[in-house]
């Protein structure tokens, strides 16, 4: 018999991604009997893929007291854990042209009204922090707490710590269905036998609507095209998170993230409106798009001009998973005992934690400290009925 058949266990988590790993990790640790069921290499989708930014500017103000608590919790956990590249560098998030000051300014008051930090910077000021960004920009902010993470490094740290507390993780075997009995679910069929469980939970990014539809479970998530580049290795250039100011017209409207990763390779990517890729297959990896690798590298040289020798290393294309209001779907749906944590746009590593701990909560009947009607996923249901 192969590991994962036959199994029994208090809790299946379906997905070893970021927020699988964190979802499994605090059920573990609340005393659950858990196995992780991945597909493939934990971590090998879209979190593998992230630019992992974690911090709270310019997120989501309904979000800002769950993301923060996110931001400190990451904090907490870097202390404890192996290394997994964490460095809170700060953020910053540039403005074009004087229109977007008013949006800057709104920002930076909604933030500081809860606590933070952020400020806006004169371009000098900027150069001080950032001294390669040198390009024609108006303003900047700036949030210290911002930091990034290794992906594939944070996801398998999350998973030793949640196999630490006692949960068995199961690769390279794909759930196939969830299983009913009595009105309620009773586990998940793989590709070599039954996992035999109570509680489920759905984490499978864009593959979760697919697995909640086999218990007869309609989500409203899609798949949507997530795209990167990396140059080669250079000397240490960049040091901080490199943004667009979230206003009206922001980067024309689009949005865009460069770092620089340990290893020395620059990381970027920019999305203009109109260029975001829709639904497609999360089974298939399409090339990158060429209109996005010529935005992105047109952003990456309006800030940074003298990277313009650098050479492209390599480009890689992977599906998150999407909601209509681009904000996590977390909490029990359909059957009792089946719970879904996936859908969060892109932005999935900062929330991963805060997600965790609002289904632990869900769980043991606690009564969870953010606001649980955010992400709850009757909420389409509700505005639909309305």
């Amino acid at each position: 018999m192969k590991p994962g058949a036959g199994m029994k266990a208090d809790a299946v988590v379906v997905g070893a991604g970021v927020v699988g790993a964190a979802v499994a990790r605090a059920l573990a640790v609340a005393g659950r009997r858990v196995v992780i069921v991945e597909q493939g290499v934990p971590g090998g989708a879209v979190s593998g893929a992230s630019l992992a930014c974690i911090g709270t500017h310019m997120m989501d103000e309904d979000e800002l007291r769950l993301l923060k608590w996110c931001c400190d919790e990451w904090a907490a956990f870097a202390s404890v854990a192996p290394d997994f590249e964490y460095s809170r560098c700060g953020q910053l998030r540039f403005l074009k042209q004087e229109s977007e000051r008013r949006s800057a300014d709104e920002w930076i008051g909604i933030e500081t009204a809860l606590g933070l930090s952020p400020t806006l910077l004169d371009p000098d000021a900027v150069r001080r922090i950032e001294p390669e960004l040198t390009g024609p920009i108006h303003a900047a902010t700036w949030s210290p707490n911002s930091a990034v993470v290794n992906p594939f490094l944070a996801v398998r740290r999350l998973l030793e710590a949640a196999q630490a507390a006692g949960a068995t993780l199961v690769s390279r075997r794909p759930v196939t269905g969830l299983r009913l009995a009595g009105g309620r679910i009773a586990g998940v069929d793989t590709v070599d036998g039954p996992i035999e469980a109570g509680i489920v939970v759905l984490a499978g990014g864009p593959w979760t609507a697919k697995l909640a539809a086999t218990a007869g479970v309609e989500l409203p998530i899609v798949p949507r095209k997530a795209q990167c580049l990396a140059t080669v290795s250079v000397p240490p250039s960049i040091r901080t998170v490199v943004g667009a100011c979230k206003a009206e017209g922001g980067v024309d409207a689009g949005y865009t993230q460069i770092q620089q990763a340990m290893s020395g390779q620059i990381l970027f990517n920019t999305v203009l409106e109109g260029g975001v890729t829709a639904a497609g297959s999360p089974d298939d990896i399409p090339e990158v798009d060429r209109a996005f690798i010529r935005d992105s590298v047109a952003t990456l040289l309006f800030l940074f001009p003298a990277f313009a020798q650098i050479d492209l290393l390599r480009s890689w294309v992977r599906y998150e998973a999407v909601t209509p209001d681009d904000r996590f779907l977390t909490g029990p749906v359909g059957p009792d005992g089946l719970f879904v944590a996936a859908g969060d746009g892109g932005t999935g590593f900062v929330r991963s934690l805060g997600m965790a701990r609002i289904i632990a909560d869900l769980v043991d009947g606690r009564e969870s400290p953010f606001r649980r009607d955010l992400y709850d996923p009757a909420r389409f249901d509700r505005k639909a009925a309305a």
